[in-house]
């Protein structure tokens, strides 16, 4: 296989870019980390420096079958360590009883980050476990109804919109579905439930939003290895750089990340046709079928039926592209700038996110539908969002004693800062970088 290496702030992070692929799937994502990790057997599994067998795990796994299926042949120390948060004794057993042998003698793993005892995230997540036992990681009854109701909503105006080809219901349908869809990349987090599908209400489809979301950028954001923000470098690029596009760096930037916004699902869309000529097909994918044919039939006409299609996806696509900002501003890292000199997983993890302050973001709603809550969420990204904000003293009391900060800013902070980190080009250091904030 054919291809080129990408250089990055990290020696060994390097994104593998096949040939001809424009529009990489989840996949592909992972067969470039297989290559990469070069485990030397592509049915194991690694995790810090020793080798394990789970084939025979896959179906016991209680998380479900595909967390453990779908990164066989691949270091996955970053996610057992952010997955495994309650009964840890009882998890590290497990897994020992698959242990297979350490790796290689100087085969270091590619990822920088550490997980050291004593370190920022491991006391944290020491601290945050009596209480995750005490209220469980799983959806509270209010985020599920808020889901549920969330999903009617968008099926209702869509099929008002669709019959009396109301475009400001069709405008407002997008809107419920983007937020549908935001809320239901919670439970895809999670251990399998039926909620996850949710999330094939859009292009994503849920099995490859698990690649591409939980297992690329949520290990590894702002990074080559971060398939959201390098996928969409095509048009717009977020990393510092001088060899930008002109019009990337150009005033217009403004006007055509707006433009760009609808038309995410489209390049969704590509990737999920992509995964049908490869007979990589799931069940699942079949509910976006389902709503073009629900479009098509409620309306008057084809035609109706497309511009209904057309203006809900873009809608959709807007409300995701729009409110997905708190890691792009010119105050976190991005490949190419100096990353902070403390390897430790969660404060590398903090050094590219921001955190949205204003009181509306306080809200189950705002929570769960404009990906509130963005610091914790990165840390524990298996735990439902409804119970994030219940962890927060503990967080911010160890923040304190590793003297640093959760970096807080408004919404219009943000969008702000986005239009400035796509037109920088240039490199920043830690100290920098902490300088563009307000």
């Amino acid at each position: 296989m054919s291809g080129t290496y990408v250089e990055s702030s990290y020696p060994n992070f390097r994104k593998f870019v096949e040939t001809g692929v424009k529009f990489p799937t989840g996949s592909d994502w992972l067969r470039a980390k297989r290559k990469v990790d070069n485990l030397g057997s592509t049915s194991l599994w690694r995790v810090h420096d020793k080798l394990y067998n789970l084939s025979s795990f896959i179906d016991l796994h209680p998380g479900g079958r595909d967390w453990i299926e779908t990164t066989r042949g691949t270091d996955i120390t970053e996610a057992f360590e952010t997955s495994h948060l309650v009964n840890v004794e009882k998890v590290d057993a497990i897994l020992a009883k698959y242990y297979v042998r350490d790796a290689d003698v100087g085969h270091v793993r590619n990822s920088p980050y550490t997980f050291e005892e004593d370190g920022f995230y491991k006391t944290l997540k020491r601290r945050v476990r009596p209480l995750l036992e005490e209220i469980g990681t799983g959806p509270s009854p209010a985020l599920t109804m808020l889901q549920d109701s969330l999903v009617l909503l968008y099926a209702t105006t869509a099929l008002v919109g669709a019959s009396y080809s109301s475009t400001l219901v069709q405008i407002m349908s997008g809107f419920l579905l983007g937020m549908s869809v935001v809320c239901a990349h919670n439970f895809a987090h999670m251990k399998d439930t039926w909620r996850r599908f949710y999330l094939d209400l859009c292009p994503f489809t849920s099995y490859d939003f698990r690649i591409t979301h939980n297992l690329s950028h949520h290990m590894f954001p702002n990074t080559v290895l971060d398939y959201e923000s390098e996928s969409l470098s095509i048009i717009l690029d977020t990393r510092p750089g001088k060899d930008k596009r002109g019009y990337i760096r150009g005033v217009a930037t403004p006007f055509l990340a707006h433009i760009f916004y609808t038309q995410l699902f489209t390049l969704s869309f590509i990737s999920w046709i992509r995964l049908l000529f490869r007979k990589e097909v799931r069940p699942e994918q079949g509910l976006i079928a389902l709503q073009v044919l629900g479009f098509f039939y409620f309306s008057p006409d084809i035609l109706t039926g497309i511009k209904c299609f057309l203006i809900v996806f873009a809608g959709a696509s807007y409300w995701i592209g729009f409110l997905s900002n708190s890691h792009h501003h010119p105050a976190c890292f991005h490949d190419g700038d100096q990353p902070i000199s403390d390897c430790d997983f969660g404060l590398r993890q903090l050094d590219t996110v921001l955190e949205k302050n204003d009181a509306v973001h306080s809200t189950l709603l705002a929570i769960s539908t404009t990906f509130g809550e963005h610091p914790l969420h990165h840390l524990f990204p298996t735990v439902c969002q409804s119970k994030l904000s219940m962890l927060k003293p503990i967080f911010e009391q160890t923040l304190e004693e590793f003297q640093t900060k959760n970096r807080k800013v408004t919404q219009l902070e943000l969008f702000r800062g986005t239009y400035q980190q796509y037109m920088r080009d240039k490199e920043l250091t830690y100290d920098e970088r902490k300088k563009n904030l307000p």
